[in-house]
């Protein structure tokens, strides 16, 4: 696009263009591809015959021209492309419905009768793991061992039962895991299993997003696996 310059203000005039008016309808200041080309021809019909247009400002003005037309048809076929790669997208996450993905998470949902399952990644040797789990309250239900282990992803499943050996009931839970590397007790990172309830585009840049059963809405490239 081609800022309007004082210099051409008598153009505007001519071309039915009003300027003051333009602003005030808080337009932006601007020539699109039509505008452009108007501008140049009445500046072709109106030179002065015994000082005509330099071919080479004629030639820049034309490449010029070119340009805008180029880039926004650019613009359009990127507006597109994108519409069609968000539709594409959303379709094959559509596929995601009822099954399983891991979520880099320390939030699970327990369903009736089940259990919450979920991975770690140890960096480096790492000792005495063990897990905390609170409810909703904040509540501590559970502590478990899980043990030494060296680098690599360690998988790990909270059964649902209390401390005292209770059911817990259905709904989300929160799983901290706890370790010793280097001789200092850290709270690892986990990724938690959890269910793909719906597929739907959210926000204004169109992003896939996946509702997960008693979790809310995750990104889908902030998804960690898809499982079965």
């Amino acid at each position: 696009m081609t800022t309007v310059s004082n210099e051409t203000s008598a153009l505007f005039n001519d071309l039915g263009l009003n300027r003051q008016e333009t602003l005030e309808n808080g337009k932006k200041e601007t020539l699109g591809q039509s505008d452009f080309l108007a501008l140049l021809t009445t500046q072709l019909a109106n030179q002065d015959p015994f000082d005509p247009l330099d071919n080479k400002e004629f030639i820049a003005q034309m490449a010029q021209f070119s340009s805008l037309s180029g880039m926004e048809e650019l613009n359009k076929n990127f507006n597109t492309l994108a519409t069609s790669l968000t539709g594409s997208q959303a379709l094959q996450a559509s596929a995601l419905v009822g099954r399983s993905v891991m979520v880099p998470t320390s939030m699970g949902y327990l369903p009736e009768g089940g259990e919450i399952e979920g991975r770690l990644s140890l960096q480096q040797a790492t000792q005495n793991i063990w897990a905390e789990v609170k409810d909703q309250s904040g509540q501590v239900v559970r502590r478990f061992e899980i043990g030494s282990y060296s680098s690599g992803d360690l998988d790990f499943a909270w059964d649902g039962l209390s401390d005292s050996g209770e059911a817990m009931p259905e709904g989300p839970y929160s799983i901290n895991v706890y370790g010793q590397v280097g001789g200092t007790t850290e709270q690892l990172g986990t990724v938690i299993k959890a269910q793909v309830n719906s597929v739907n585009l959210a926000g204004s840049n169109g992003q896939v997003v996946l509702n997960l059963t008693g979790l809310g809405s995750v990104n889908l490239g902030d998804i960690d696996e898809i499982g079965l």
